[in-house]
């Protein structure tokens, strides 16, 4: 009984001691542009990176967003949605709401759609009506 005791105390205390393993559950959450890429009409551009940039988005706890562009910035509210599929892995996406049609990057009024991609990235844009995605990376 006592080793059984002792087997769940140890237990506990490693699993609790664990660091959370999904960076992209905490918030808050800052993303900073790390480049862009054009794909559409005008062909690839390729992916051109970008170091030094004030163009970035935060997420807060409270469901709200802070998207900075230059000395420029707009707050608005998102829903992030995780899908789990059956083989394996996540997928996360954000679904942003814009209050006025501005610093918006996509083909639709007042909103914005940004994916989590396999390497991290959080990737956007105006891909689908010939305009460039976007790549943000993750500020720790």
């Amino acid at each position: 009984m006592r080793r059984s005791l002792f087997i769940l105390l140890i237990t506990t205390i490693i699993f609790s001691c664990q660091e959370n393993q999904d960076p992209y559950d905490e918030f808050p959450q800052t993303w900073k542009i790390a480049g862009w890429q054009r794909i559409g009409f005008a062909g690839d551009s390729g992916f051109q990176s970008v170091t030094d940039s004030s163009y970035t988005y935060l997420f807060k706890k409270d469901g709200s967003f802070l998207k900075t562009v230059g000395d420029d910035s707009i707050i608005g509210f998102f829903e992030k949605e995780e899908l789990i599929y059956e083989v394996g892995g996540k997928s996360t996406h954000y679904k942003l709401f814009f209050p006025e049609d501005r610093l918006r990057n996509s083909c639709s009024a007042n909103l914005e759609y940004l994916t989590i991609e396999e390497n991290g990235m959080l990737v956007g844009g105006s891909a689908p009506c010939d305009g460039p995605s976007i790549y943000l990376a993750l500020v720790k």
